[in-house]
Formats: C-alpha cells, sequence, structure tokens
C-alpha cells in the first residue's frame, strides 16, 4: 500500500493507451495503486493507471514523464467521447480498407485526450500502399490518422563489415547488396489461414491480459 500522508515527488509505473505502454511518471501528489491519473507521455497528453511506485534500482522503462492531475469527472466524461470517436473512425477505416481491397484489418482506435492524433491498432497480411486510405480518412474526420501497426516486428541489430565498417546489407565489399523498406503496411509475408487464425487468438489473448488496466474504452 502506497502511503497518502507523505507529499513528495516520486516516480511511479503507470499503464497506458491501448497497446498496453509502461512507464515511470513522475508526480508531487502521493498516488495509490490503480488510481486514474492524466499524464503527458511522448505521445501526448491522456490517461493512465497507476500499478505502484517505482522502487529504486527497478528494471524498466524511464520515458521521462510527469503526473499532471489524479482524473477528474471533466476528464472522463471527455475520454468517453473520444473513445466512441475514434471507435467510429476505427470502423470507417476497416469500411475504406474493404473497399479499396487493402489486406488490413483494423482492431481498435483511440484518441488521446489533447484531442488528436487518431492512433489506428491494425494488422496486415500482405504488402500495401494504406497512404490514400488514412488521407482520406483524416480528410473525413478532420484531425491526423494514424496508423499503429501491429504486425511490426522489431529490426535485428545491423551487422557491420570489419572492412569498411558499413552494415553487411549494403556492403559492397562483402557483396551482400540489399537494402529495406519502411512505411505503413509496407512490411509483411502472406500468411495461411492456420498462421492468421494463430496470431489474432494470441494477439486477443494479450488485449485481454492488458483490459483490466486500459483506461480509455
Amino acid at each position: 500500500m502506497i502511503a497518502t500522508s507523505e507529499r513528495r515527488t516520486a516516480d511511479y509505473l503507470v499503464a497506458y493507451g491501448h497497446g498496453g505502454f509502461l512507464g515511470r511518471f513522475r508526480s508531487a501528489t502521493a498516488l495509490r495503486r490503480d488510481d486514474r491519473v492524466v499524464i503527458r507521455t511522448v505521445r501526448g497528453v491522456e490517461l493512465g493507471t497507476v500499478l505502484d511506485e517505482a522502487s529504486r534500482g527497478l528494471p524498466g522503462p524511464d520515458l521521462g514523464g510527469d503526473v499532471l492531475r489524479v482524473v477528474t469527472a471533466d476528464d472522463e466524461s471527455a475520454a468517453a467521447a473520444l473513445a466512441t470517436r475514434a471507435a467510429g473512425i476505427a470502423a470507417d477505416a476497416q469500411a475504406l480498407a474493404e473497399s479499396l481491397g487493402l489486406p488490413l484489418l483494423f482492431l481498435d482506435g483511440e484518441i488521446l485526450l489533447d484531442g488528436g492524433p487518431a492512433i489506428l491498432q491494425a494488422v496486415h497480411w500482405a504488402d500495401c500502399d494504406a497512404t490514400p486510405l488514412f488521407e482520406q480518412l483524416s480528410a473525413r474526420h478532420g484531425l491526423r490518422v494514424q496508423l499503429a501497426d501491429l504486425t511490426a516486428t522489431p529490426k535485428a541489430p545491423a551487422r557491420v563489415c570489419d572492412t569498411c565498417g558499413e552494415e553487411k546489407s549494403g556492403c559492397s565489399d562483402c557483396g551482400s547488396g540489399g537494402g529495406c523498406s519502411t512505411g505503413s503496411c509496407s512490411k509483411g509475408s502472406v500468411k495461411s489461414a492456420e498462421e492468421l487464425t494463430a496470431y489474432f487468438a494470441g494477439l486477443r489473448r494479450q488485449m485481454e491480459a492488458a483490459a483490466p488496466r486500459v483506461s480509455l474504452h
């Protein structure tokens, strides 16, 4: 249990976002586990849920963010309205993707407490250019709409050539050549029905596990 009588600046572990992010946030007000707070993250101003006070030396992310305040009734009302709007944008995105024949499945959407942008979580199972889709969504809904690609995997550490010091994937001395491309929905191979079923089952378990500490729905 976290004491509330002592008022001092302390770091707290806070869960936030539909992606189940976790970070350390400074607060001048003592907080308890499960307190809902307004925080400033690298994404903007949003809601979060306190997990515990961050012990010194505890491993984990340190984003250097701040707790702005404990959530108010006005914050809750604004968050609910934004969640409804984000759900409508996600549904519109799925309908538009289907009309354009894009291999995209939109799973969720969120709009931060400061009003933008709209962040849509999606997966894809083949290469595609989703730029026109997001341009149309941004124009329709009057705010910038971004993709959070849940299919993306972290890039492997680059191998460096002992001769020239460059990455081996593009080193002429190594004779390897090659390169890569990035962007919305620019990576991923076609998956079989069995692979997609297993992928979505695992993703659903992750979302269900994170649901109790996600407060924007």
